[in-house]
């Protein structure tokens, strides 16, 4: 074989092998064209109930009226706005709001309960279970932080008149409804409240959130139960989130009963959110506590009355839980 031809037949490899290159990188171009849809896929679904592996969600829009069990590799919750393809979840729009509580055993790993929803309604027993003050402001500390408006719900006031207890969450500027599933008392109060907007009701097992959305929707809606005689704690008879439309305009999301809400990383100034009678305060030193620092606009209020001995120190034990 001459110079010659070894150059030329050098030559045809070479060729060949930039065209098997440049077929490569067509490839691999057209598998990534076509591994990232997220831009062009529209968010016209709504997820209203989670399940293992998978959710399922509603139509919204031209889809509305049609619901759908899906898959999903992607972390959903109820009033997540997803695009659907080849029946899975390809993609999640961005969150307005979220209702979060830390993982059960991992503090350091948050759990997303709710999303983009307006109101959260903490559903508490005035008695049978009784009434939780220390879970009420974590939901508030949570609320503080998902920029959700907070209603607390009192419920089974027919079982006793003294509310006393919840009178110091109205003083701060927290709505407050009283709720007897058994006389209707404060039941149209409450979906007046809710009507229109995506509403996630939360709260300490047995304290009749179930019992509260059948009779906000007037039919039977949820599983409902009754707490255990012997331990006197609540009974989860809600396992999962899910979300339910009712006539008045009004999505409420039933979320099972907890006896625990771990908050997670929360920073000074969303604490500060849950208490605004705290917040509104002016101290002489930027790093205040509000212990026995001179100058504390916060102990001065509350010598004057202006601020609940218990919300004070509610915000001091949530402030050392959190290491803050």
């Amino acid at each position: 074989m001459t110079r010659q031809e070894k150059r030329s037949l050098g030559d045809l490899r070479a060729m060949n092998r930039h065209q098997r290159i440049d077929e490569i990188l067509v490839v691999k171009a057209r598998k990534k064209k076509k591994a990232e849809p997220d831009e062009k896929l529209e968010c016209d679904s709504l997820v209203i109930g989670v399940t293992p592996g998978g959710c399922i969600v509603a139509g919204i829009g031209e889809q509305a009226g049609t619901t759908r069990l899906c898959h999903t590799k992607i972390s959903v919750a109820p009033g997540d706005k997803v695009a659907i393809r080849h029946e899975k979840v390809a993609c999640v729009a961005p969150r307005r709001t979220t209702l979060s509580r830390s993982e059960p055993g991992n503090a350091n790993r948050e759990r997303v309960i709710a999303a983009n929803i307006d109101i959260l309604v903490i559903v508490a027993a005035i008695t049978d279970p009784p009434f939780r003050p220390a879970l009420v402001d974590r939901y508030l500390v949570a609320a503080a932080r998902g920029g959700i408006q907070p209603i607390l719900c009192l419920t089974k006031t027919d079982l006793d008149a003294d509310t006393a207890a919840a009178d110091v969450y109205r003083d701060a500027g927290v709505p407050v409804v009283h709720c007897s599933i058994k006389n209707g008392t404060g039941i149209d109060e409450l979906r007046g409240l809710l009507a229109g907007s995506l509403a996630v009701f939360a709260g300490h097992s047995g304290v009749g959130k179930s019992s509260l959305l059948n009779a906000v929707a007037e039919e039977e809606r949820a599983r409902t139960g009754a707490v255990g005689g012997v331990s006197g704690k609540g009974r989860h008879t809600t396992t999962s989130s899910k979300l339910h439309e009712l006539p008045n305009g009004a999505r409420i999301i039933d979320t099972p009963g907890i006896r625990e809400f771990g908050l997670g990383a929360v920073t000074p100034d969303e604490l500060r959110g849950a208490f605004p009678e705290i917040a509104a305060c002016s101290c002489r030193f930027r790093d205040c506590q509000h212990k026995t620092e001179p100058g504390c606009g916060v102990l001065a209020a509350l010598e004057a009355g202006e601020i609940a001995r218990a919300r004070y120190a509610s915000y001091l034990r949530i402030s050392q839980d959190l290491g803050l």
